[in-house]
């Protein structure tokens, strides 16, 4: 009896021996999976990271580039609008030059037909002065 305990015994043990081994190949195999899991998740974060803040440099420099070609057409625009008043500036002076030539044309023509008035006047009053 005492033969037969202890080869159940042994049994037992080498069962249990051979169930803790693996149940600690289980364990192992877990925590490999665990940690490929959680190295995975953190390279997926670490990525994701990465994806936010190129996302964040593209948006800024879009808005740098957008912004800066706003300047640039803004300059150009004053640029355009300043060449144009200087236009408008040099017409009007211009067009007040023809003005004040135009009015001395028509005082010189006034005079030159009040002028000739009077020679018609003088030529009528000394025609009626012989007839009478």
């Amino acid at each position: 009896i005492n033969a037969e305990y202890g080869k159940q015994w042994y049994q037992r043990r080498v069962r249990a021996v051979t169930l803790t081994a693996r149940c600690n190949t289980l364990k192992l195999s877990l925590a490999q999976a665990i940690g490929i899991a959680e190295q995975s998740t953190l390279q997926k974060l670490e990525l994701a990271e990465i994806s936010d803040i190129q996302d964040k440099q593209k948006r800024t420099f879009l808005k740098e580039t957008s912004d800066s070609r706003v300047k640039e057409v803004k300059k150009i625009a004053n640029a355009k609008l300043k060449s144009c008043a200087e236009i408008i500036h040099d017409r009007e002076e211009e067009h007040e030059r023809s003005i004040a030539m135009l009015n001395d044309r028509i005082t010189k023509l006034k005079h030159r037909c009040h002028t000739k008035d009077e020679q018609i006047q003088s030529l009528t009053n000394s025609d009626k002065t012989m007839s009478s």
